[in-house]
C-alpha cells in the first residue's frame, strides 16, 4: 500500500479513537423543547418584483398587485419588452412617473394595476451592418437588421384582462452605433424597436388617462 493511503488510514484511527474518549467523558443532557411557534404570527410575503408580472403578458394574475379601475386618474405600470426568446423589463422607455422602483424597504411593486407587454409578431432582414470597432481596432463583426412587427399589449395586472391591443413596427433602418460580440467575428441580430413615441402614446390611454 503507497505511504499516502498509509497515512490517510492513520488520520481515521486517530481521529475515531478521539472520538470514542470524547463519548466516554460526555455526560447524557434532557434535550430542552423546542420553542413553540404563536399560531398568531405571520411571516410577511417576499416583497414583489418584476418578475412576478412577466407571466401576466400570457394571462395569468397577480393577486397582490394593485386592482385596476379605469376611473382612476393616475395608474403605475410594467414595460416588457423582447429579449431573445423571452421577456424582460424596461425601465428606460416609459415616462418614470408611470412606473416604479424596486425599495428594500417598501413593497413598491405591489402599486403596479396594469402590465404592458410588447411581443414580436414578424420580422425580415433588411439591411447588414458593418464597421464595428473593438478598442479601437477593427472587428470582423456583423449585425443582421430586422424590420419587425409587434404586438403590444396593455392588461389589468391582478386579473390579466386584456385592456387594450394594438401593432407597431420598427423599420428604422440606421444601424445601431453600440452593440455588445462575443468575438471579433460574431454575427448578431437586432430587431428594430418599435417607435418611442407611438409606444407612449398607446400606453398613456390606460394609464394616464
Amino acid at each position: 500500500m503507497p505511504q499516502l493511503n498509509r497515512a490517510r488510514i492513520a488520520t481515521l484511527v486517530v481521529a475515531g479513537t478521539a472520538l470514542a474518549f470524547l463519548a466516554a467523558c460526555t455526560h447524557v443532557e434532557t434535550a430542552k423543547p423546542t420553542p413553540r411557534l404563536d399560531p398568531t404570527t405571520s411571516v410577511a410575503p417576499a416583497k414583489l418584483t418584476s418578475a412576478d408580472f412577466m407571466a401576466v403578458c400570457q394571462g395569468a394574475t397577480q393577486s397582490r398587485a394593485t386592482d385596476y379601475s379605469p376611473d382612476t386618474k393616475s395608474h403605475k405600470t410594467i414595460l416588457f419588452t423582447p429579449l431573445s426568446h423571452g421577456l424582460v423589463e424596461d425601465t428606460s422607455t416609459l415616462p418614470s412617473d408611470w412606473t416604479v422602483q424596486f425599495d428594500a424597504n417598501r413593497d413598491t411593486y405591489a402599486a403596479i394595476d396594469t402590465v404592458v407587454c410588447v411581443q414580436t409578431k414578424d420580422e425580415q432582414s433588411v439591411k447588414e451592418c458593418t464597421g464595428y470597432q473593438d478598442n479601437g481596432h477593427s472587428t470582423a463583426n456583423k449585425v443582421d437588421l430586422r424590420a419587425t412587427a409587434y404586438t403590444v399589449t396593455v392588461r389589468a395586472a391582478a386579473t390579466g384582462k386584456e385592456l387594450g391591443s394594438t401593432e407597431l413596427s420598427g423599420t428604422d433602418t440606421t444601424c445601431p452605433m453600440f452593440m455588445s460580440f462575443d468575438d471579433d467575428t460574431q454575427t448578431k441580430p437586432y430587431n428594430v424597436p418599435p417607435p418611442k413615441d407611438d409606444l407612449i402614446a398607446f400606453v398613456k390611454q390606460f394609464v394616464q388617462p
